[in-house]
């Protein structure tokens, strides 16, 4: 394949790389931006400044191959012989060529080309950590307006409560220290309501900046958590061992380093150089002279500790490989165990204990305007109530990470 092959051909790789990195461009197009998570992602893998930094060292990688594996420049000879008074006796004008042998120039491009799928794999790498990063923020983003929901729900609720009471007492001091007592939750629901809209803010700006936009830029309400789907552990192994991208890294580091050992076992071989003159002689006929030089590898010491160099290099980049291939394979069970354990928590959570704290609320709320409980019972239930929506909301936020997590040890989406 010449070098004008090879680098059209990974021309075509990096325009389809860049496909693969803007590809949902429509969806965001389609999706308000930041209602969903496929609406910030699409954003992202567009505008980051990181990813179009990895983009740009794809291309540079690209455009490396064809400086390699191509013969030198040849050298221009000019020379003047038998120079004296009466004038130059000759003129030569030539050239000089040095030309390795043995498949060098191949392995050269070869290199070449393993360092451009590097580059490749470490840009893909770059973009599904990306990814990762903007699907946690964006449940951190999500939670956070559901928590203002719930917040609100409460400073709704205790109002209500205390307009209750004041109706029910006036300004009469029976039973005064209710009216207090509501007044003081009713003002902790109001600075926690407070506390939820700053972190609600808190959580957009540290989204915009991930997808590469200004922190007070304006992003749409979020329509919820995103849906997970369940997989085997045996099936994301599977998958994060042919397409987790720093596997594919460590791969082509080793034909780099395999190829670069091949290219040092060849420098026991010679090179040539070869060279024309022509010859100008004022009183005689003009000639021609040929050479051929030869370089002679003398040197086997260097040459020796350059070829055990090159062999341990080699080695390193193998066993990396490998213990890469493991680690991954061993953080893939723990994200995996990880998400399973949060799935079925979340589903305790939402099938065991909000519905009793729920009716535990409703309860009690009855039984106060029916004036059979306890105002202290009423505020302990809604607490735990409160407490119990805001710890499923921690556990989703989680379970989302986690599974981002997963799926950038994967190598895409599951």
């Amino acid at each position: 394949m010449t070098a004008a092959a090879s680098i059209a051909r990974f021309a075509i790789v990096g325009a389809t790389t860049a496909l693969l990195w803007s590809y949902p461009a429509a969806a965001a197009e389609r999706n308000e931006l930041g209602a969903t998570v496929e609406s910030v992602v699409a954003f992202a893998r567009r505008l980051n400044p990181t990813v179009a930094a990895a983009s740009l060292d794809f291309d540079a990688a690209v455009h490396r191959i064809g400086t390699m594996g191509v013969v030198a420049d040849p050298t221009l000879i000019l020379e003047a012989w038998d120079v004296n008074r009466q004038g130059v006796g000759q003129r030569r004008v030539g050239f000089d060529q040095e030309i390795k042998l043995w498949g060098k120039y191949g392995l050269e491009r070869d290199i070449a080309r393993s360092d451009a799928d590097a580059a490749k794999f470490q840009g893909r790498a770059t973009v599904i950590e990306l990814v990762a990063q903007v699907v946690a923020a964006h449940g951190e983003y999500n939670a956070a307006y559901e928590a203002i929901g719930i917040a609100t729900d409460i400073r709704r609720r205790y109002d209500e409560i205390l307009g209750l009471l004041r109706s029910r007492y006036g300004t009469t001091s029976v039973d005064r220290q209710d009216v207090i007592k509501a007044e003081i939750e009713a003002a902790s629901a109001e600075g926690d309501l407070v506390r939820r809209q700053g972190e609600l803010k808190s959580a957009a700006a540290r989204l915009n900046a991930l997808i590469g936009r200004p922190s007070l830029a304006p992003l749409a309400a979020p329509t919820g958590f995103r849906m997970l789907k369940v997989v085997g552990l045996a099936q994301v192994q599977t998958l994060g061992r042919s397409a987790n991208p720093m596997l594919a890294l460590a791969g082509a580091q080793s034909s780099a380093a395999a190829q670069a050992k091949s290219l040092t076992d060849l420098n026991y071989y010679p090179d040539v150089n070869v060279g024309a003159k022509y010859v100008q002689r004022p009183a005689a006929e003009s000639t021609g002279e040929f050479t051929l030089g030869v370089k002679l590898p003398l040197h086997y010491d260097v040459k020796d500790a350059e070829q055990r160099a090159a062999g341990a290099r080699l080695s390193a980049a193998q066993a990396r490989n490998e213990a890469l291939r493991l680690r991954i394979d061993g953080q893939i069970a723990d994200a995996w165990f990880g998400v399973d354990a949060l799935r079925k928590v979340v589903q305790i959570y939402a099938s065991r204990q909000l519905p009793p704290a729920r009716s535990s609320v409703e309860n009690a709320r009855n039984g106060f305007q029916a004036g059979s409980s306890d105002l202290s019972l009423l505020f302990d239930s809604e607490r735990r109530f409160r407490a119990v929506q805001l710890d499923l909301l921690k556990l989703k936020v989680e379970l989302q990470s986690k599974y981002a997590e997963l799926e950038r040890l994967a190598g895409g989406s599951l």
